[in-house]
């Protein structure tokens, strides 16, 4: 046989081979339709990928490094920070720097509002806060103050008045003693007080006192206040004053060190009641501890508890820094969690912040309630005693 005749017959059993293998498969593959016309393949629409959500923006406005609050603003952007960094939450943090003028507050923001912020945070003098407060500096988006205003008459419903009152721990102090001390069995005609307040000369102090006769008249206590005076004289005379009223408690509007100076010539029986003015912080604190035997007060959790969760999980400064500054660290760290929680819609929430206990019911109170930790100085050392009301 011819060699080109012999390879036909192989090709055509290769092509038939392949054309079985093929229909065996379909075969195989189709399901009988008894005669209906199958139904067409539908085919899987796979979406495009959903973008990430922009991250939320918090605006926090504080003193210019020119002002005489640059410290006080550099402790609370600092807290600030710190909590951001614990949190590590989907957000970026804008900070806004201002001269104390209402101009550049309004400036602030409105420029915050603009740019898309979802809180403003500040600002941080009383002055400015009670701007805000009464109406002068309207926030045209949602904010929380760093300090309470004098007024929170006029604060929009999207607003929060939130800070270190002294004041406030005036008054928080006056229910925990009145709750301490039992009530006078007998008031004879000619009784006086039952409580003293003792005021040092500082405009806080004086502020401190006021908040002070207020609770304690508001409670329906009879009050009386001695302005005191650090010197040989008048503290002798103060001896002599307070061993002839023999109150049952004294309230110290004081400093430090003007508690210090004192306490020691008061009867060492004599329920003392002070605010976080008294705590100096650190070293100091520790040194004047053994002159304030005794001395009830309220304070942040920051400086008091250093076990506490929500004080743990924060860094600390990474430089020494006073009893106030830390006060004001602390303040920014709760102020963001508060932001957070602001910047969600939330409209009442608890946090347990490094500054005290917080509150917030919007729809009852424009102010954030704060309740520090209560505490004594015994026997050279602070000790914690529960959670202020």
């Amino acid at each position: 046989m011819h060699p080109r005749q012999s390879r036909v017959p192989r090709k055509v059993s290769r092509l038939a081979a392949f054309a079985a293998l093929v229909a065996l498969c379909a075969s195989a593959q189709t399901p009988p339709t008894n005669g209906a016309v199958p139904a067409p393949t539908e085919t899987a629409v796979v979406p495009p990928p959903a973008k990430p959500a922009a991250p939320a923006i918090l605006a926090l406005i504080v003193p210019s490094q020119g002002t005489s609050f640059a410290r006080a603003a550099d402790a609370v952007r600092r807290g600030f920070f710190a909590a951001h960094t614990a949190a590590a939450a989907p957000v970026v943090v804008q900070v806004v720097e201002i001269d104390e003028t209402t101009a550049q507050l309004t400036t602030a923001l409105n420029g915050a509002r603009d740019r898309g912020v979802a809180v403003a945070v500040g600002p941080l003098t009383r002055t400015l806060a009670s701007a805000v407060g009464d109406g002068r500096v309207p926030a045209p988006l949602p904010l929380i103050t760093l300090t309470l205003p004098d007024s929170d008459v006029a604060l929009a419903p999207a607003s929060l008045a939130f800070g270190l009152s002294a004041e406030m721990e005036a008054r928080q102090i006056v229910r925990a003693a009145l709750r301490e001390l039992p009530p006078r069995a007998t008031v004879a005609p000619l009784a006086g007080p039952r409580f003293v307040v003792l005021a040092g000369s500082s405009p806080l102090a004086r502020r401190v006192a006021t908040a002070f006769r207020s609770e304690l008249r508001e409670a329906g206590e009879a009050v009386t206040s001695i302005d005191v005076r650090v010197t040989y004289d008048a503290l002798q005379t103060l001896t002599e004053q307070m061993a002839a009223r023999k109150p049952d408690a004294a309230f110290f509007a004081l400093e430090a060190r003007e508690a210090a100076a004192i306490r020691p010539r008061l009867s060492r029986t004599l329920p003392i009641y002070a605010t976080s003015q008294i705590n100096l912080g650190g070293a100091e604190a520790a040194l004047l501890a053994p002159e304030l035997e005794g001395v009830r007060f309220v304070d942040a959790p920051w400086l008091l508890e250093p076990d506490h969760p929500a004080v743990m999980v924060h860094s600390r400064p990474d430089q020494a820094l006073s009893g106030e500054l830390q006060r004001l660290y602390a303040l920014g760290i709760d102020a963001y969690r508060l932001a957070l929680e602001w910047a969600q819609g939330r409209r009442a929430f608890q946090i347990d912040g490094v500054t005290g206990a917080l509150r917030v019911d919007r729809e009852h109170a424009t102010r954030v309630e704060r309740l520090p930790t209560l505490a004594v100085f015994r026997n050279g050392v602070i000790e914690r005693t529960g959670l202020g009301q």
